[in-house]
């Protein structure tokens, strides 16, 4: 029997299971109370998911459970959270397995969140008081992670982070004596030069220092142009973050001075008829003072079609749609439509249907369209102005699935995370997003709904989501799907040696 696979030994609640365990803080091994303990039965494991908290000893138990495997997961403020059986941060958790009457005892440590520390000197090396730091995952655009304000002594402290690699840039700053542009450590006014600085889990990574370069920064006002006259809100964006403020009733506004550099200007207010709103590039390289005038939303006409052009009304089609800005990629919401259409906020969208039983997206055509990844993925439109702008949804009504078991030194691996990826080997990039189930409590797995095209698969307790660059590593099968074919693949569970 694989050495990962916990079978607990027969005894306890007679006719019925029970997990117990502690809960730790893993530096100090005292006992955590009021962690919360859930468990998640696999599937063909009867039963649902159950929490509870632990006591002041930090023990839990769940009692009178049906033999099979759960999956056990923990959490705690101000604690990264855990599921049981994880080799490191970020790997999957392995499923607990109780037999009728058994019993398993579990003792859990929670390692506390990282955290980033340094200080901030002037020219001269002398302290910055009250400087914004800001703390981003280091991603392209990088990504907010957290913010911090130097003390006194110019010191910061950033926490409440996961491991991984981060980069610390200070916050523009106007003071009376002089301006202060964004910088990031060490010394970098470009995100391509700055230095990553890495966060493993209870530990201060130290002396991420970072010495403001001096320059001159740029106002940017302006009036947004409404009628009737009202107040907007108005949001600057930039591809690290952004600023909202909320004009007089006049429509002017202002922001705090920025560094030069590529924006975007995104307004709305609310009138009689509804919203109203704009969007505009900025070059920002001198001050500014502009001008925004805001109409009646972009309607999306949105039409779903077969391949021979006719209309689809199928139960449970869901059209997602997500915010696109210099920041990056905002949140994916269920696009609400009625008789047919939608109105979206001025600018660029992402646009994806969801996977429906029985369809697959085959093509797909839109206003300023731009193929972001396969026909079942992501795809970029740009709206504007207050028209009309039709959406094309095409769906094959044959998708393909892949099925199979996988299996550890020949025996079947129960409640197993299979990754499946749609994959451009030119571009050596993701088509979509990652896909991922578990296996039953007899190894099988199903990936059902599937555009043709190229795959890659691995079924590994390694990883929690995988990139592509893991993919790369763990030499992931790649397999092409046919329309409407089934393929049947059985895989060998991956194990980092």
């Amino acid at each position: 029997m694989p050495k990962w696979l916990l079978f607990a030994a027969a005894a306890g609640v007679l006719h019925a299971a029970v997990i117990r365990g502690t809960v730790v803080e893993h530096q100090s091994g005292h006992p955590l109370a009021r962690a919360l303990v859930a468990i998640e039965p696999v599937s063909g494991t009867p039963g649902k998911v159950r929490s509870v908290r632990t006591n002041l000893s930090g023990v839990f138990e769940f009692s009178a459970l049906s033999a099979g495997a759960y999956l056990v997961n923990v959490s705690r403020r101000a604690f990264a959270p855990v599921q049981y059986g994880q080799k490191r941060w970020k790997a999957a958790g392995v499923p607990v397995v109780v037999d009728e009457a058994g019993s398993a005892i579990l003792n859990i440590r929670l390692a506390r969140y990282g955290a980033i520390t340094g200080t901030l000197l002037d020219e001269n090396g002398v302290a910055l008081p009250e400087h914004e730091v800001v703390a981003y995952l280091n991603t392209r655009p990088p990504r907010l992670a957290a913010r911090g304000t130097t003390d006194d002594r110019g010191m910061y402290r950033i926490y409440g982070l996961e491991p991984g690699a981060y980069l610390i840039r200070t916050a523009a700053r106007d003071y009376d004596e002089g301006s202060y542009l964004p910088t990031f450590a060490r010394e970098s006014a470009t995100v391509d030069l700055a230095l990553p600085v890495e966060v493993v889990l209870d530990q201060d990574t130290t002396d991420a220092n970072v010495r403001p370069a001096p320059g001159r920064l740029f106002s940017v006002s302006g009036r947004a142009i409404t009628s009737p006259r009202a107040p907007a809100t108005v949001t600057l964006v930039s591809d690290m973050g952004s600023q909202t403020t909320t004009s007089d009733s006049d429509g002017r506004f202002q922001f705090k001075p920025e560094a030069p550099g590529q924006y975007e200007v995104y307004a709305q207010s609310s009138g009689a008829r509804g919203l109203n709103a704009a969007f505009q590039p900025l070059a920002l390289d001198r001050d500014r003072d502009i001008g925004v005038t805001l109409s009646p939303l972009p309607t999306l006409e949105v039409r779903i079609a077969d391949t021979r052009g006719q209309s689809v009304d199928a139960p449970g089609i869901q059209i997602l749609s997500r915010r696109k800005d210099l920041s990056g990629d905002g949140k994916p919401n269920t696009l609400r439509l009625k008789d047919g259409s939608a109105q979206l906020m001025p600018g660029r969208w992402d646009l994806s249907l969801a996977p429906t039983p029985g369809y697959v997206v085959a093509k797909f055509s839109g206003p300023r369209a731009e193929e972001t990844g396969g026909p079942d993925g992501w795809h970029e439109i740009s709206v504007a102005g207050n028209g009309a702008f039709p959406v094309i949804f095409t769906l094959s009504s044959n998708p393909g699935a892949v099925h199979g078991i996988v299996k550890s030194a020949g025996d079947p691996v129960p409640g197993a995370p299979v990754y499946l990826e749609a994959y451009d080997p030119d571009r050596r990039r993701r088509l979509a997003d990652l896909r991922t189930v578990r296996t039953d409590t007899r190894g099988r797995y199903t990936f059902a709904g599937l555009a043709p095209g190229l795959y890659r698969i691995l079924s590994t307790f390694e990883f929690n989501a995988p990139e592509s660059s893991d993919l790369d590593a763990s030499g992931a099968g790649m397999f092409r799907l046919e329309e409407g074919r089934d393929e049947p693949l059985d895989l060998d569970l991956y194990v980092i040696r």
